[in-house]
Order: C-alpha cells, then structure tokens, then sequence
C-alpha cells in the first residue's frame, strides 16, 4: 500500500530510525568490549572465570539480537502474538544479564538452585507466554496498545524481583529442591503446549515466524527437563553439565536470530516477487491516460493517486491534499444516491454506477471498492471516467430522435388538417359545378349555402400555413415583435368580447374582470392579440355545452397577471409538462373529437417570451384548466399610449379550427 501522494517521506524515516538503532546497538557492544580490554588489561584470570566472563558475555548479546529479532518480526507483520513472545525474550535477557540463567556456580562448595532460577520473574515469562497464544483477549489489547509501556514494566519487574526474590527470606521455599523439581516440571508441560498451539497457528496462518517460535519454545521445555534431570542426578554439577545447559540456551536464542533471517530471507523474495507485480500494477494504475485513480482514507483523505488525478486537481503539496478532501466531502454529502452507494459498499464491498454532479454538467462512470487493510481500518479504492460529452451526446441524439418523432407525427397531424379543407374545397366545388350546369338559380343557391364553409376552410388552412410560418421563424430566431406602449387591460378584454359570440354558439358563458381599469405596458398588441385567441380557442374547443370560462386580470406596480381558466376537460400530469413544446399535441390521434396542429401553445409561448414574461398552465382532468400569464411592468413612467382595435378577421381567424361552431 502506498501510504503517502507526494513522496515516501515517511518510509525514509522509518528506514533512517531503524539504521540508528543499529549503529547505536554495534556501538554499545563495541564500547563495552573496548572497555573489557582496557580496564582487564595486565590481569591474569583463571581458565573457569573467562569461561563465565565468554558465557555471559555471549549469552546476553545473544539474548538481546533474539528480543530484536522478535521486534523486528512483529514490525514486518503486526501479530500481536510475536511482539508478547518477545516481551517473554526481553525477561529472558534481562534475566541473563543480571545472572539469573546459567550462572550455577562453578565451585562445587557455593552451588545453590536459587542461582538457577527466579521463579516469580519466570512466572511474568509464562503469563506472557500464555496471554499470546490466546486469540483475542483485552489484556493482549492492552499490552500491545502500550508498547513502550509493557517493555518497561517487563523489564523493571524482572530486575525488582530479582532482587527481591534473593534478599528477602520469604521466597525460601523457592530455593528448595522438591520446589524446583516440581516447578521445572510445570514449565515443562507449559512450555511444550505453548510451542505445540504456536506451531498449529504457524501451519493454518501460514506464517513461518510462528513455527520458528515454537521451536524455541520447545527448546525452552527441553532445558526444563534438562533442569529436573541434573538436580536428581549425582553428576549435577560435573562442568560438562553446566556447559550443556549454556549450549540449550545459545540454542534457543540462536533459533530466534537464525529463524528470522530465514523468515526475512523469505519475506525479502516474496516481496521481491510482490514488487514485480505492484510495478507492473502501479505502471498500469499511475500511467492509465482515461482513468482517475485514488485510494481514499473513512474520512475522505487521499492516500494515493494516479498521474491523471494529481494532475488534473494540481496536487503538489498536503495542502492541496486538504483542500481536496474538503471539496469531496462538500461533493458527496451532495450526491442524490448517497445512502444508496454507502449500502452497497457495506453489504457487497463494492459498488459501480453513474454518479452526475449537483450541477449536471458532469457525469462520471465510477467504481469504488472496499479494502480491508491490516490494522482492521477500511480504505476505498476509487476508479473512474469522465463520460460527460459521451452522456451529452446521447442526450442529444435522443432529443434528436424526440425531436424527429414530434416533426414526423406534426406533418401527419398537419397533412390531416390541410387533407380536411381541400377535401370540403374539393366537394364544394364538385357541387358548384353541377349547379352550374343547371342553372344560374341553381348556382347562386349552392354557392350561397355553401359560401360560410369555403370561408372557414379558407382561414383553416390560411391559420395553419402561418403558424407553420412562425414556427420557422421561432427556430431560425427572426420572430420579432413591434413593441409600442398599449393598456393592456383594454387589449385583453376586447379580445374577450370578440370570442363571446363563439362562445354562446357552444352555450358557454365568458366573464371578464380585473381589479384595474388601466395597466400602460410596452408590448406588441397584435402578437398578444393572437395568444389569447389560441388560449380563449382552446378553452371553447375544449369546454362542453353549458359551462363557464373565466377571463380575469391582476394587476400591480411590477407585473400584471392574466388567468384564462375554463370548465373543460383538463390536461393530465404527463401531458402537461409538455403541451408548450413544438409539435406536441395531447391527442395525437387522428381520429380525435378536436381539430389541431399541436403548434399553438409553442407559439404562444415563444410571444410571451418575447415579451420577458412566464406562462404556465395548472389542471385536473375532468375539471378544468387554468393558463397564467405574467407580463413586467416595463413603463418606467407614465406616458401616452397607443389605442389598438381588435380584427375581427384575426379572431375569424385563430378560431376557424372550432369546426363544429362555425359551419
């Protein structure tokens, strides 16, 4: 894993503090054999005291390299199993430097067991030796949670004890031979079950440091009984005996030191083989020209990221990495499928979709995945794509494909309606032309019975080709109006009372009103004119016999507000938000009880955009709707207006598709 964005700082310093330890270590033992040599320099000493000097000399280095190798195993793979067992070590070798292991005395008249064990610092050895062949326990939580702590305290209580244990008549009984018989007999049994549960967890975890333990600890064992042998022996303190006892223990510390190179030596090609792979991985990751690539912390912090990433967000320093984290976090907490990732991630670990920014103007193909790393936290890994123009170009394909679809259903819809008066052109005139084979009478009744149809299909067609005129100039954008200065409530409301006619045609009652007489806006009359005729059109269209529509006016110092709402048959939900696009018409059929081409409300929202207003349309189906139309107040100050007269050839026009009415 790589633990830091900018550099490897922090495993350069590991590598530096490590390197000072050692050099401190081959220091101490030097200055401390340079001082043998001076300060025994001239002094003659006998054969059996160098033989003690080299024992214990040479066992407490050896003890110490094998509390360091312990050290060093547990740094490399964090189980709190080896990093007790080499507190256990560290007892060990505090023990041998103070004397308490292999220091039978070598003159027959001062042998003592006392100078062979100290049972109450051995009993710490064991307690630790147990605690860390136990699963799970709090006291292991404990211990390893304070590691420099626990070292001190091991290595206090074996010195106070010490000392206790050989001044105090208390711990007599310690010192007797049935005690000691009895108590290496214990540590026997202690001894060989610890090293048999240590080999077992070595064999299921696949760990090597672990049967290398056990080893050691079996030799442990093994010196045991050696104990209980030499005290029932008659030769017990015969010199080869006591130097036996020494080569056990080399033997058990010299297994620690020997088993960790092995285990490094191991541990140095599978990471060897590891670094080829992560090479090549971290080439294919760091190098990858299309995907950003991190691994984030719980919290949000970047721990790693590709070339593409750093680059993109200009990561050159730890600020940058919290500026970073701010912004994501500012960014997640924004996503609308938030809960439904974090459910995912925490019941299947990983998690693929499409995520669109709070603003829509990008969207990512992203994966996340959960890793576990050693210490139990969870990291996530994240990949993903920039596919925003990819997104926008679908987008706009499949507008395209709506908007070919509504262009093909409007020149249906628009070739039924032009079909329908040439079709009424055509019989008219076939009519026309019998009757004028009779005789003029005849032609001039025929004419004049069927006079008011050509009229209407006339304007039908004429209403139709102009609208199709302006929705050209809506798209091309050359719709412009004439804007002058007009009262607005004068112009609604007589465009009102032109439709009342038609209106009571079908039986349905208009009625106007407005909290104001007068309302001065800058508007183009004849555009507002045409879009309240295809609004007032389509109420009556739309209207059964004996209802009610009703035309009312709100005006105020900013804006005046003009309500057309009818009894009809209403809108529903899905049809309403689209009735002011192009080409949209709710039926589509065309065998529809109503005439249209599904361009009118487009184009009557195109006038009141141009006028800067907003209209908007509220309805329930089988009741009715309303269509509000807001127009600003853009007369800074009052000045003479305009009077503008209503054609009644336009309202002739624009509700020449109310066929049913008007023929």
């Amino acid at each position: 894993m790589i633990n830091n964005i900018i550099s490897d700082r922090v495993l350069i310093e590991k590598e530096k503090k490590l390197l000072e330890k050692i050099i401190f270590f081959v220091l101490l033992v030097s200055c401390i054999y340079i001082f043998n040599i001076f300060s025994k320099m001239g002094e003659e000493k006998s054969y059996l005291e160098s033989t003690l000097f080299f024992i214990r000399s040479f066992s407490s280095i050896l003890s110490v390299l094998a509390f360091g190798s312990c050290l060093i195993s547990y740094n490399r793979l964090k189980k709190d199993s080896i990093f007790i067992i080499a507190l256990m070590y560290l007892g060990l070798s505090v023990g041998i430097v103070l004397g308490q292991f292999d220091f039978l005395s070598f003159y027959y008249k001062e042998y003592s067991l006392f100078s062979y064990v100290t049972v109450s610092t051995s009993i710490l050895r064991i307690f630790l030796l147990i605690i860390a062949i136990i699963p799970k326990s709090k006291i292991k939580t404990l211990i390893v949670n304070n590691k420099k702590v626990s070292i001190l305290f091991v290595a206090l209580y074996t010195i106070i004890f010490y000392i206790l244990e050989k001044n105090i008549n208390f711990f007599t009984y310690f010192h007797s031979t049935d005690f000691f018989i009895m108590y290496n007999y214990f540590l026997t049994v202690v001894y060989f079950l610890c090293a048999a549960i240590l080999f077992v967890m070595g064999i299921k975890e696949k760990e090597y440091i672990f049967v290398v333990l056990a080893s050691s600890i079996f030799m442990l064992g093994i010196k045991a009984m050696y104990a209980v042998n030499a005290a029932n022996a008659a030769n017990a303190t015969s010199f080869y005996v006591k130097l036996t006892s020494v080569s056990i223990t080399y033997t058990i510390f010299l297994i620690i030191i020997a088993g960790s190179f092995i285990e490094l030596y191991l541990y140095i090609n599978r990471t060897k083989l590891l670094n080829e792979n992560l090479s090549l991985f971290y080439n294919l990751t760091d190098n990858h020209k299309h995907s950003f690539m991190c691994i984030c912390k719980e919290d949000g912090e970047i721990i790693y990221g590709n070339k593409k990433f750093k680059e993109h967000y200009k990561i050159n320093s730890f600020e940058d990495i919290k500026r970073l984290k701010v912004s994501f976090a500012v960014l997640v907490n924004k996503l609308e499928n938030k809960d439904e990732i974090i459910k995912c991630l925490n019941t299947k670990g990983v998690w693929r979709g499409i995520i669109k920014s709070p603003d829509g103007d990008m969207y990512v193909d992203c994966s996340l995945q959960v890793i576990e790393t050693f210490d139990s936290k969870r990291e996530y890994a994240v990949t993903y794509m920039d596919i925003s123009k990819i997104i926008r170009k679908e987008l706009e394909v499949e507008k395209l494909k709506v908007y070919n679809k509504e262009r093909t259903d409007f020149m249906s819809n628009i070739s039924h309606e032009l079909r329908t008066p040439i079709n009424i052109f055509y019989s008219t005139i076939q009519l026309l032309d019998i009757s004028l084979i009779k005789s003029d009478k005849d032609f001039k009744e025929m004419y004049r019975k069927y006079r008011k149809t050509l009229h209407v299909n006339c304007k039908r067609m004429l209403r139709l080709i102009n609208n199709v005129v302006d929705i050209s100039k809506i798209e091309t954008g050359i719709l412009k109006g004439k804007f002058d200065y007009y009262n607005l409530i004068s112009i609604v409301e007589d465009v009102t009372l032109s439709v009342v006619n038609y209106a009571q045609l079908k039986s349905i009652n208009i009625q106007f009103d407005t909290n104001e007489e007068e309302f001065i806006a800058k508007c183009d009359p004849s555009m507002l004119e045409r879009a309240l005729l295809n609004l007032l059109s389509n109420a009556i269209k739309f209207t059964p016999e004996n209802k009610n529509i009703y035309v009312n006016v709100y005006v105020n110092d900013d804006f005046a507000e003009i309500n057309i709402k009818d009894e009809g048959i209403g809108i529903s939900k899905d049809d309403k938000s689209a009735i002011f696009e192009r080409f949209v018409q709710a039926d589509k059929s065309l065998t529809r009880e109503n005439e249209g081409s599904g361009i009118g409300l487009s184009i009557v929202k195109s006038i009141i955009d141009l006028h800067d207003g907003y209209i908007s349309v509220e309805s329930k189906v089988d009741e009715g709707s309303t269509f509000k139309i807001i127009l600003p107040n853009r007369c800074d100050e009052c000045i003479d207006y305009n009077i503008y007269d209503i054609s009644n050839y336009n309202t002739e026009l624009e509700l020449s598709d109310i066929y049913e009415i008007l023929v």
